[in-house]
């Protein structure tokens, strides 16, 4: 059985803006102290197949998206098939990493 992790964004202690990913300094206000709420869900912004991928450990077709998170930052999700634009899905971490998208 595959582990899984809980998704987590950045929010800026000082002024509340919310990044994904990490960054050292808050662009917006300059606060270096972050909050690390988990985000669980989001909606399909754009969505593509990548079918042809140069040096693949694994055979077959990727299906990526551009999933806007409940809590804002936009995120790079991997989804077992299709996605469509608008749909909203679950989010959680494999154990490489890789933000996962799931039906909801």
């Amino acid at each position: 059985m595959k582990q899984t992790m809980k998704l987590e964004v950045f929010r800026c202690a000082a002024c509340g803006t919310t990044l994904f990913p990490a960054r050292y300094l808050c662009p917006a206000c300059g606060g270096a102290q972050w909050t690390k709420p988990v985000v669980s869900s989001g909606t399909v912004r754009a969505a593509t197949t990548v079918s042809h991928r140069v040096g693949a450990r694994e055979p077959g077709a990727v299906h990526l998206a551009s999933v806007q998170t409940d809590a804002g930052p936009v995120v790079i999700a991997r989804f077992e098939a299709a996605a469509r634009k608008g749909e909203t899905v679950l989010l959680e971490v494999d154990e490489e990493s890789r933000i996962l998208a799931h039906p909801r």
